[in-house]
């Protein structure tokens, strides 16, 4: 897929992209979006194709006890008519670039459900380490 331009969320891309933007069943408007931005700590990317967002992707930064600071991503999605084209992939690649270059994190980490396939499998060219359990309990 040719023409998709990503890069990281700011005011001045949020003030030229359509509201709200819808990528499969998650909902975002351009007020939650501000919100989110506007705290250092939390990142939100974006592929762009023809003025759409088509693929989104979102973390944060985490300063742990000892000093070092690692990036989680928390979800990365691509619109149901844009997905197996590797428009993920490149996201990732970007997004790993992008917070390489800042010189912030020592690590990035990200977990999924390992029933998950398409996924897993994107997630697996970037692992040094496959090993992961996770709880988890909603509030």
């Amino acid at each position: 897929m040719e023409n998709i331009i990503f890069k990281r969320l700011d005011e001045d891309t949020l003030k030229t992209i359509k509201e709200p933007i819808i990528l499969n069943e998650e909902i975002y408007n351009k007020k939650q979006l501000e919100k989110f931005i506007n705290n250092k700590n939390n990142y939100a990317f974006v592929g762009i194709h023809e003025d759409e967002v088509i693929a989104f992707l979102y973390g944060y930064g985490m300063v742990r006890p000892d000093g070092k600071s690692m990036f989680y991503i928390h979800s990365v999605d691509v619109a149901s008519n844009y997905q197996n084209n590797g428009i993920g992939t490149k996201l990732m690649e970007y997004v790993i670039a992008y917070i390489k270059e800042e010189q912030l994190y020592y690590k990035f980490f990200v977990l999924t459900e390992d029933d998950n396939i398409r996924a897993c499998k994107v997630y697996q060219k970037y692992a040094d380490k496959e090993q992961q359990v996770l709880f988890s309990k909603k509030l």
